[in-house]
């Protein structure tokens, strides 16, 4: 059964279902009429929104318009924004089952970010190798400049430089005889 619910932040016009649907509900608006020189209220029937694929992950997207402004809104942030409430600070939406146009409320949860990528690692929706967006692709110079400053102007502490000393000469004993084991057989 389809549970509606009242989408708060947008003067209580919208409603999100428990199977991920998105309405506008009735209302009456306010405009001017030139004809007769004055405001009048106007009734516009509520209306099942239709959701568009917002990008390539095929997440969807609606339309809302509120106070003179329209904004277009993530469904499924729409539907948690309904039944759980705003999201908690460092949290995102998170689809349970990997499939990002299945916005039933039993399917998201609020979560971390990397607790979303282990998601998506585990659902094989996380591009790596030559299916990252990246692969093949040149670091563009300004990006490689900025990353080259940052670097040279981090100052360490003699404590980091350290810490950090000791820590590669583990890295490069433990390296160094793996080698060896692997040239010993």
């Amino acid at each position: 059964m389809e549970i509606w619910k009242d989408i708060p932040g947008y003067g209580n016009h919208y409603q999100a279902s428990s199977l991920g649907n998105i309405r506008v509900k009735d209302r009456y608006v306010e405009k001017f009429c030139g004809l007769i020189n004055k405001n009048v209220k106007q009734f516009y029937k509520g209306r099942l929104l239709r959701p568009t694929k917002a990008d390539k992950w095929n997440h969807l997207s609606v339309h809302l318009g509120y106070n003179k402004q329209r904004k277009t809104v993530l469904v499924h942030k729409l539907v948690l924004l309904a039944f759980v409430g705003p999201a908690p600070d460092g949290m995102e939406c998170c689809h349970n089952n990997g499939v990002a146009s299945d916005n039933t409320i039993e399917n998201l949860r609020w979560d971390t970010h990397k607790n979303n990528n282990a998601d998506r690692k585990r659902h094989g929706n996380y591009p790596t190798g030559k299916n990252h967006y990246m692969y093949g692709k040149k670091m563009p110079e300004e990006h490689k400049q900025k990353l080259i400053q940052i670097h040279k102007t981090r100052i360490r502490t003699p404590e980091e430089s350290q810490r950090r000393s000791e820590m590669m000469k583990e890295r490069w004993s433990k390296e160094k005889a793996k080698r060896l084991t692997n040239n010993a057989i």
